[in-house]
């Protein structure tokens, strides 16, 4: 039976004939001479702007490893590139490391009936862009607005900020090594949609799956006729029977803190647990204790040198993680949104997944139909108490399906990945506990799996909150003061919510500043509320705000971020029957955008005196003596040494009291203050003890004068 919800758009077309050889001849050349190129930006696309970050491949999803390395993201957050940051802190913030489906199907009334069963979770190689060498030709794979168009919804109102379009199909060029052939004769596009500019949206990222039957299509049924003993197979019968999808996810929630703990174990989520939340179709994971570690390592706390306070929660990760289902199309049992099973499939040894072992396509396939047939199984519900759930990595697990596609017919699958989190200051604050974490984190996971869905339901459109600026400007005070200059423009007022018309459209009411003075991904502290056009900060000439930052300590680094923030409004229009949890009602709260798209990520700004009329005998070194890491609490900087109080541009040199000099800082910079990361200048670590420095400006109005003074190093 034909499902109902299935796109009947394909017809038999057959125009050959026996007296059309040479139209026939012709057309196969044609075919065959196509060098149409796809439209492919690169083998991998990176979602980076907003919280949640995620490499898009061109069948799977999540981060590649070419030549031995790790590259890409895998729902990281919050997000952020390692190499940002001055000290190690144990690579990125990644969540899973792969994901996707493997497909199969029947072949109705045949001794050979399986059609094949094919992975675009795992490896995910059968597509490529060689029409020779690629069972599946890929055709697209790209930013629709590659240079952010649609940032803050500016082209396309109804779509999301950013989109990756994918699609590939069977390739009839391809020449079977083997017959009769295993690969199914469909197109898949694959859309990935993120919504990055809006705090509320900025923890979900929505993936859409088609998946048609192409196999009488006019290209593949010609190729057919063309070569009847490569594809004797797909003439018999084009109905691909008792489709099934698993979608694979290889979990790994808080790895980035495994990585460090635990190195002896591997990358993984050992000390994971999963559930299901069968009424939001959500499969989520958290951080459990790791039974082959004593003591308890539930979100923390960590003895964690690298990437917090000592005896700190392990607050860079302190998440859930997971995936939705928002729609599935009607199997052939006419169930809309039905999954399966959920299961889990125990990677031990670790290189091994749910179809490992399985030699045949029927194997496979079984293996899809029930993941009980998967390798080392946990299915939801009964697995529950199994001993390894707190000791090994797992493969995340989910059936969808049966459905019988006749040629033209297509079916649809939408999912969000999900992540939850506390309020990063409350993770970094030791006296949250572990409760706190959880709970919190499970909240905010649910919210956010029914916003995700809300937006599904609603055609991809959610309130949206004004924009923000998409660039700031840093510097320092000049004269005798202390403190950051931030500036920036007021460009976001001019760009209406389209959701809106007149007046009302143009809801942008003011601009939070936020502030971290450890990593460039927080936690941020809020340090200011600017109304819109405050004469305060704001001057009418320039079309120019300027905050003053003076809350800051000099020789401290700081990072910075700015969002916008409307107050609501009593309706909206899209969808006057939506009623909003923070209203009841069809009134929309008041909505912020995520700073995250307009936050600082390059090195810290330096809080320092400016250079001007500087009088070298008030140079300072700070702190003295240094004891440990008694010096700056940004991250990766906390054995730095700053020379304050300096002229710019000015020659410092370091000497042992034997006259040894270890250490020449050429200082450009048009700032006051200099640091030192007690690096010498042959590679090594400042030994503990009393050293000379030696400062001789080189600005105009000090030309040749020197300083000279102590200071000291104890570890």
């Amino acid at each position: 039976m034909r499902t109902p919800e299935l796109v009947l758009n394909g017809t038999l077309k057959s125009v050959w004939r026996s007296g059309q050889r040479f139209a026939l001849v012709l057309l196969v050349l044609i075919l065959f001479m196509d060098t149409t190129p796809a439209q492919v930006s690169g083998d991998f696309l990176n979602l980076k702007r907003g919280m949640l970050w995620e490499t898009i491949n061109i069948a799977k999803i999540g981060p590649v490893f070419q030549n031995w390395a790790r590259k890409g993201y895998g729902m990281d957050f919050p997000g952020f590139d390692p190499e940002f940051i001055p000290r190690e802190i144990g690579g990125g913030n990644s969540h899973h490391l792969g994901g996707g489906f493997w497909i199969g199907a029947e072949r109705p009334a045949s001794s050979d009936s399986i059609w094949g069963v094919i992975d675009w979770g795992l490896f995910a190689t059968s597509v490529g862009e060689s029409p020779v060498n690629s069972p599946y030709l890929l055709k697209k794979h790209t930013f629709r607005w590659p240079n952010g168009e649609n940032y803050w919804l500016q082209t396309d109102p109804h779509e999301a900020e950013e989109v990756i379009d994918t699609e590939f199909e069977f390739n009839p060029r391809y020449r079977y090594p083997f017959k009769p052939p295993r690969f199914l004769p469909v197109r898949v596009k694959r859309t990935v949609r993120a919504w990055s500019g809006s705090k509320l949206d900025e923890k979900y990222i929505i993936i859409e799956y088609v998946i048609t039957n192409i196999s009488r299509e006019a290209h593949i049924y010609d190729a057919q006729i063309a070569d009847p003993e490569n594809f004797r197979v797909l003439q018999a019968d084009s109905v691909l029977q008792n489709v099934m999808l698993m979608f694979t996810y290889s979990f790994g929630i808080n790895t980035r803190a495994w990585s460090i703990l635990f190195p002896e174990y591997g990358h993984g989520a050992q000390g994971n647990r999963f559930l299901y939340d069968p009424r939001r179709r959500l499969i989520y994971g958290w951080a459990d204790d790791f039974a082959k570690k004593a003591g308890n390592e539930k979100f923390g706390p960590y003895e964690y040198f690298s990437g917090g306070p000592p005896g700190g929660k392990e607050w860079l990760a302190p998440a859930y993680a997971g995936i939705q289902f928002l729609h599935i199309s009607p199997n052939k049992q006419n169930q809309t949104n039905w999954v399966n099973q959920v299961g889990w499939s125990v990677s031990e040894p670790p290189n091994s997944y749910p179809l490992i072992g399985f030699e045949t396509p029927r194997e496979r396939f079984e293996a899809i139909r029930d993941i009980n047939l998967a390798y080392q199984p946990i299915v939801f519900p009964q697995g529950l108490g199994d001993p390894r759930w707190n000791q090994s990595r797992l493969w995340t697990m989910a059936t969808v399906g049966p459905w019988d596609l006749y040629p033209g017919d297509s079916l649809r699958i939408v999912m969000a990945e999900v992540v939850g989190c506390i309020d990063y200051w409350r993770a970094f604050d030791k006296a949250t506990t572990e409760q706190e974490i959880a709970s919190a984190g499970l909240a905010d996971i649910n919210r956010n799996a029914d916003r995700a869905q809300f937006n599904f339901d609603n055609q991809y459109n959610v309130p949206d909150p004004p924009a923000a600026p998409q660039r700031f400007e840093l510097e320092h005070m000049t004269g005798s003061r202390i403190g950051n200059i931030i500036r920036w423009s007021d460009n976001p007022e001019s760009i209406p919510d389209t959701d809106y018309s007149g007046a009302e459209a143009y809801d942008l009411a003011g601009y939070r500043l936020y502030r971290s003075q450890f990593l460039p991904f927080g936690p941020y502290l809020l340090i200011a509320d600017i109304p819109k056009q405050d004469a305060r900060f704001y001057d009418a000439g320039s079309r120019m705000y300027t905050f003053l930052d003076t809350v800051v300590n000099v020789g401290y680094g700081y990072y910075y971020a700015i969002s916008s923030y409307d107050t609501g409004h009593d309706h909206w229009p899209p969808n006057p029957a939506a009623r909003f949890a923070e209203t009841n009602s069809n009134a929309v709260p008041s909505l912020e955008s995520s700073f995250y798209p307009n936050h600082w990520t390059g090195e810290p700004f330096i809080a320092a005196y400016s250079p001007e009329n500087i009088e070298l005998d008030g140079i300072l070194v700070v702190p003295n003596p240094f004891v440990r890491v008694s010096g700056i609490s940004t991250e990766g900087a906390q054995d730095r040494i700053s020379f304050v109080h300096i002229p710019s541009p000015c020659t410092i040199k370091i000497y042992t009291l034997r006259g040894d000099l270890v250490k020449t800082i050429e200082h450009r910079e048009n700032i006051g203050i200099a640091q030192w990361d007690q690096i010498t200048d042959y590679g090594q670590f400042a030994e503990s003890g009393v050293y000379i420095y030696h400062v001789r400006s080189l600005a105009p109005e000090s030309f040749g004068k020197v300083h000279t003074g102590k200071f000291a190093i104890v570890r």
